[in-house]
């Protein structure tokens, strides 16, 4: 067949070649595990077939060439030279559609896996970086304003929570993704005998697709996850604003290797490390969309859309989400902090002000009433030129309101402020201490479930390629 040249240069090119990149280990997994099933149901030929595969093992076929529609054609040709007989038995009961919505799971899993691994790193940084910070005084702010003292080590510990159900998230797109379409052929099906259990199980899967339309059809596996990475990079990217805008202001310093000087300005250390990884993120949200929208308004059936069609921009997301992770982890091993400059601004603002306010409520019984004092007692420090901290017992006393000597100063210690916070989940030491141990714990268990995964579909491949053909 003469192919138009601009199918050629618009789809079919940039297909191979794709795919021979990027997909050329799971085709030859997934024509193994077809091969082994056929002998298993006692298809004719089919030893030859699996003995022929065995062979392709290495094969690494060609540049393009327009005579050879697609990968799977070029692996069949090439089989075909080898074995006539062995190229026929393969081709029974096996579709392009099946194969392939089965390469792209298997892909998607190998990729998932990775991501994991990087994110799995990324949490372990923040631990051990919330650990070593767990007292450094930071100001958190609110609707963009300077809100309460807390400490580097508690915020640390937020994100690393955020990011422990990102990993929940995928763990659970990875259950769902691992079922195999293998078996379902163009969508119905076939009237030769396979067990789809056992080619199924070759590939380390956990059973085959039940409905073999819904095997060739479905997206949804592919949408979930563009979903759970996309939630993952938009946490990841608020983080990555505070520490730009801490960069800024010099709380936080990264490693030489990871910034970049000024052409111009002698002085500038570019935190650019983190500047790419917010890119990175922001790229993922674009390929995401990209992996909706082919799954958008289209027929419940094999089409190219959520198919071929989607691989690429799913490649793509996992590219970047993986180096997103993989900057902000080494951004993150070692910054340089400065904890003067971040206890001065604790020190120095109004931020301490709601101890005082519960201070008072303890002592009065009504917030309400405190509150108030309190807005009463900063506007009037404001007024005279005074700062917060230049506020004493005697300019609580003056609102009517009794309090023993030292209250006020003791209140406005942004110090006490933080440990007196032991409410489940607060910043006070006690609570951060618990709060590393959980973290560390849900860790080392998601660590183990992927360590588990990872043996069992290595395992898999093995024995794929170990079986003994009779």
């Amino acid at each position: 067949m003469s192919w138009h040249p601009v199918y050629l240069s618009a789809v079919l090119e940039p297909d191979y070649l794709h795919a021979r990149t990027h997909l050329l280990p799971f085709f030859l997994d997934a024509l193994r595990a077809h091969g082994l099933g056929l002998l298993r149901v006692g298809t004719p030929h089919a030893q030859q077939a699996v003995e022929a595969m065995h062979g392709l093992k290495d094969f690494r076929p060609a540049a393009y060439s327009p005579g050879v529609e697609d990968l799977f054609f070029a692996l069949d040709h090439e089989l075909s030279e080898r074995s006539p007989g062995a190229a026929g038995a393969l081709r029974t009961a096996l579709s392009r559609n099946d194969l392939d919505m089965t390469v792209y799971r298997l892909a998607a899993r190998g990729n998932l896996m990775r991501a994991l691994g990087d994110l799995s790193t990324l949490r372990r940084v923040l631990i051990d970086l919330a650990r070593r910070e767990a007292a450094t005084l930071i100001v958190a702010f609110s609707h963009h304003q300077p809100a309460q003292p807390t400490t580097l080590g508690h915020y640390l510990c937020g994100v690393e929570q955020t990011l422990a159900r990102d990993t929940a998230r995928l763990h659970g797109a990875l259950g769902r993704l691992n079922f195999c379409p293998l078996g379902a052929v163009a969508m119905t099906g076939s009237s030769h005998p396979l067990d789809r259990e056992y080619t199924a199980a070759l590939l380390g899967f956990d059973g085959p697709v039940l409905n073999t339309l819904d095997a060739v059809s479905a997206g949804d596996w592919q949408t979930e996850l563009a979903g759970a990475v996309s939630t993952c990079a938009l946490n990841l990217s608020r983080a990555l604003y505070d520490l730009l805008n801490w960069a800024a202001q010099g709380l936080i310093t990264l490693q030489a290797g990871l910034v970049q000087g000024s052409s111009v300005m002698p002085q500038k250390r570019n935190p650019v490390a983190l500047e790419h990884a917010r890119t990175r993120f922001s790229k993922v949200l674009g390929y995401a969309q990209a992996v909706v929208f082919s799954n958008h308004n289209v027929p419940y059936g094999d089409i190219n859309d959520p198919g071929t069609d989607v691989q690429e921009p799913l490649r793509l997301l996992w590219q970047d989400f993986s180096q997103g992770l993989q900057l902000l982890s080494a951004s993150l091993e070692d910054p340089q902090i400065d904890h003067q400059r971040w206890r001065g601004l604790a020190e120095h603002g109004d931020t301490t002000l709601t101890e005082l306010a519960d201070t008072l409520a303890r002592q009065t019984g009504d917030f309400r009433r405190a509150h108030t004092a309190c807005q009463e007692l900063l506007s009037a420090l404001h007024n005279a030129g005074r700062t917060l901290q230049q506020a004493t017992d005697a300019d609580v006393r003056a609102l009517g309101i009794d309090v023993p000597d030292g209250t006020v100063v003791a209140a406005l210690n942004p110090d006490t402020f933080v440990q007196r916070r032991t409410t489940l989940g607060g910043p006070a030491p006690g609570q951060v201490k618990a709060q590393l141990l959980q973290a560390d714990a849900c860790w080392r268990q998601d660590v183990e479930q992927q360590s588990r995964w990872q043996t069992r579909f290595t395992a898999a491949h093995e024995a794929l390629w170990n079986a003994a053909v009779p």
